[in-house]
């Protein structure tokens, strides 16, 4: 899973979150429906669609020229294939995998070559067979300089991918670290012979031709496309799986207003919609045609101060503003049972979290105790702290369109407010407050990144991400530098647990963030739609499993 599907690395893209599959669960061939046209009751079946309530129409149909977003994903996952499928497991351990166009895949003893042996029954839905040379040219689209895909960095250690046959494909890398099968996986497979027609160098003016021309692998193909209106999903008669999907067709309708999504849901006009808030999740379990699945979420939610800006420079500041604000409160008035507060990177469900440290908590009087030994003073009785003339006033922006964040940011300004702080909230639309947490154009800013579940958190916190990385609060420790790469040099993730419980507590004494909360996702489903599987990883993560009663 990536780092981040809510924020886009930056300039690049670190986020934003997520390739997913099941183990086990949701994936027991020997019931796959499609062996009877009249299956018994309860027992999976072909055939039917689904209607899925969506917030946004999708970028593109090649990932590698758009920016990163959800419904893109959601979609694109659902007509390519990946070498392997990640496990839904990450919570637990390390994250596995399972095959997908790989059917098997060996390391050499050095864990710097690694060789995935191809099915040769996956084939392209114009006839033509998916190959070794797809795998090849996939990789050369990812890393070229003038098609400047957003996560083109997840590559970066991989030295070449050699076709050995047709059915037969070589990683080769610079170097040995926990996520290289994590990272070698993340983007779909390519047709080389449809795609290979336009030149690299011309992919990013040619996103209509790219639409035009696509043809896929996966279990779905995309049947048409009304954009800003529906993405029409089919089956994939080529599908190297004859039996799935069992589903004829699964139908994203784009509704970008949350409470129509659940209107639509609740009148039947939808069978599936996500992303509902806690007032949401309860009316739709109030009707008994429909069910509400929740889990934790993959994202945690903070403040970033701009340590290149006074005061925000100064740690027992960033400290002082963190006791100053009741989160708690915050995440009972915001989120209620869907939410807890947050004070790590690593997720509290997540196998490497440090459970040795807890949440700062809320102590105005000791913030204002910090505040005064810093020299913030309200010297002129307005209200406000002030040092040397400047008044500690900042603007705190989140995006508009998220009400969760816009009323967070209302409370936080509420709470600062008891301590001398003048929190001003600037509301901006998403691109906005992208671009401008790129060029580093603000004070503070509340904003989400999602866990990778490969726990490489140099994106957000290492030196050299500062300019052209997503280190865009330019926090800068010698200390977590060593700890970021000494992670990174790890042949296997769990031999880092030492190095990530003690990045996790430097974190927490440095406070570059003030980590606010982690929420609940929560999914509604018609009943009639069964074996659904939606979680941490993709809502939508066993689509060609669902199967409906007709």
């Amino acid at each position: 899973m990536r780092a981040d599907r809510q924020l886009p690395r930056l300039p690049a893209a670190a986020l934003l979150v997520l390739a997913a599959a099941l183990a086990a669960a949701g994936c027991d061939r020997d019931r796959v429906a499609g062996e009877s046209a009249e299956p018994a009751g309860g027992e999976p079946r072909r055939g039917g669609q689904v209607v899925i309530g969506f917030s946004s129409d999708i970028a593109g149909v090649n990932q590698l020229i758009h920016a990163s977003n959800r419904p893109t994903e959601s979609v694109l996952r659902q007509v390519y294939l990946q070498l392997v499928r990640e496990n839904a497991d990450f919570e637990s351990g390390p994250p596995t995998f399972r095959p997908d166009l790989a059917e098997r895949w060996e390391w050499s003893d050095d864990h710097e070559t690694v060789t995935f042996h191809l099915r040769d029954d996956a084939g392209w839905s114009d006839g033509r067979p998916v190959t070794a040379a797809d795998v090849r040219f996939s990789w050369q689209a990812q890393i070229h300089p003038d098609v400047a895909w957003d996560t083109a960095y997840y590559k970066e250690s991989i030295t070449d991918v050699e076709v050995v046959d047709p059915y037969t494909v070589r990683f080769h890398f610079s170097r040995v670290y926990p996520s290289q099968l994590l990272e070698l996986n993340e983007g779909y497979i390519l047709p080389a012979h449809v795609f290979g027609e336009i030149p690299f160098e011309q992919w990013r003016t040619h996103g209509q031709w790219f639409r035009e021309h696509a043809v896929y692998a996966g279990p779905f193909v995309i049947e048409s496309w009304t954009p800003q209106q529906e993405i029409v999903l089919a089956r994939n008669e080529r599908y190297y799986d004859p039996e799935l999907p069992r589903l004829d067709r699964a139908i994203f309708r784009v509704i970008p207003d949350a409470s129509s999504r659940v209107t639509q849901l609740l009148s039947g006009g939808t069978d599936f919609t996500d992303s509902l808030s806690p007032e949401d999740a309860a009316r739709i379990e109030r009707d008994p045609r429909l069910e509400v699945k929740d889990f934790w979420g993959p994202a945690y939610m903070y403040i970033g101060w701009n340590l290149r800006r006074e005061p925000f420079d100064d740690a027992r500041v960033r400290l002082a503003l963190t006791l100053g604000i009741d989160r708690q409160t915050l995440v009972d008035n915001v989120w209620g049972s869907f939410g807890r507060v947050s004070h790590s990177p690593v997720l509290q469900n997540v196998w490497i979290h440090a459970d040795d440290i807890e949440p700062h908590p809320y102590d105005p009087e000791r913030a204002k105790r910090l505040l005064a030994e810093r020299g913030w003073i309200d010297r002129d009785g307005d209200g406000v702290l002030d040092k040397d003339g400047q008044r500690l006033s900042f603007e705190l922006m989140t995006n508009a369109d998220n009400r969760q964040r816009v009323d967070a940011t209302v409370l936080i300004q509420s709470h600062l407010a008891r301590i001398g702080v003048e929190a001003v909230p600037r509301l901006v639309e998403f691109q906005t407050l992208l671009t401008r947490m790129e060029e580093s154009d603000f004070d503070a800013v509340l904003a989400a990144w999602t866990l990778p579940t490969g726990l490489d958190f140099k994106y957000a916190f290492h030196t050299d991400e500062i300019g052209d990385g997503s280190n865009y609060i330019g926090y800068s420790n010698p200390e977590v530098d060593r700890l970021l790469d000494e992670i990174r040099a790890q042949p296997e993730l769990t031999d880092a647990e030492p190095l990530l419980l003690e990045l996790q507590r430097t974190l927490h004494r440095e406070l570059p963030y003030t980590f606010l909360w982690e929420s609940k996702r929560a999914v509604g489903i018609n009943r009639r739609v069964h074996d659904v599987d939606a979680n941490v990883l993709y809502v939508h993560y066993n689509l060609y499993d669902w199967w409906v009663e007709q």
